[in-house]
């Protein structure tokens, strides 16, 4: 694993989506969520403190998903400020906010971790460097809860591992709706 600090524009905006999430139980994370990490989304792990924020990118544009130590999960879906990300049909609205020379935060909080994971040269032209013990525990402390889910869901749909990844896309795509558009 391998971390740096985020752009502060880009932590701001994390923030601010933080301002709109709403609680998630571990039963409707099983149900939806969890299987995202069954399929190809792109994605990073963002930690603040004492909690690690999951960045998907997802239609509409980004599921944020915020894992506590004590097991407490919250979420918010973001649009992208892409009008057309994901084959949306932009609204008037959308078309005369989207700035394409603006910075696209949802982009640099998936993107720039998960390509530094993988990308050496990357990695070093952005500061990426080896996680430290503490940062590895604080990680994990986040994620106890989600990785005993998904010990569950292994249980449970292992037999049939498929079906249940279609139906948890399907419950994500009624779960996020058209997403909060973040400024």
């Amino acid at each position: 694993m391998y971390t740096a600090e985020i752009d502060q524009d880009d932590a701001a905006y994390l923030q601010a989506a933080a301002k709109t999430m709403r609680p998630l139980s571990s039963e409707d994370y099983m149900r939806g969520p969890a299987a995202i990490l069954h399929m190809l989304a792109r994605y990073s792990y963002i930690l603040d403190g004492q909690d690690v924020y999951w960045c998907v990118e997802w239609t509409p544009g980004m599921i944020v998903i915020k894992f506590s130590p004590g097991g407490q999960m919250q979420w918010t879906a973001l649009r992208s400020p892409v009008p057309d990300f994901g084959g949306r049909q932009p609204t008037p609205e959308d078309k005369a906010a989207y700035d394409k020379d603006a910075p696209n935060h949802q982009v640099n909080l998936i993107f720039d971790p998960w390509i530094a994971q993988s990308d050496a040269e990357d990695r070093e032209a952005k500061g990426f460097l080896p996680a430290d013990a503490k940062t590895e525990a604080t990680f994990e402390a986040a994620l106890a809860r989600v990785n005993e889910i998904g010990e569950q869901i292994e249980t449970q749909h292992g037999h049939d591992l498929e079906a249940w990844v279609y139906r948890g896309e399907d419950e994500v795509a009624k779960m996020v709706g058209e997403g909060v558009l973040i400024d």
